[in-house]
């Protein structure tokens, strides 16, 4: 038996495998509520929306897709990661209904 070569997520395989899929870049960005551009240029350069809307659909981690860009986080690429969780005030279950001041 012989062993299958990895897959190499290039923007061509990606791009590909979207429309195998019968979809396009722009209705999963549009689906995600980003930009119709963000997948496209998550193809070409770092995007961080666009990145994670797109291994989203195809069921895979960004960091497997897109190796050399989580190599080692840069600071802000860190910050913005760490930072989504409590960026909403909606996703807090607990609401101060207080009288205003």
């Amino acid at each position: 038996m012989t062993k299958s070569a990895p897959v190499v997520w290039d923007r061509h395989a990606i791009r590909a495998e979207v429309h195998r899929r019968e979809t396009t870049l722009t209705a999963i960005a549009l689906a995600a509520g980003l930009d119709q551009s963000a997948c496209r240029s998550a193809l070409v350069r770092r995007h961080l929306a666009g990145e994670r809307a797109l291994a989203d659909f195809l069921g895979i981690a960004p960091e497997k897709i897109w190796p050399e860009r989580y190599a080692k986080p840069s600071p802000w690429a860190k910050r913005i990661l760490e930072g989504r969780s409590a960026a909403s005030q909606k996703q807090s279950g607990a609401v101060d209904m207080g009288a205003a001041a």
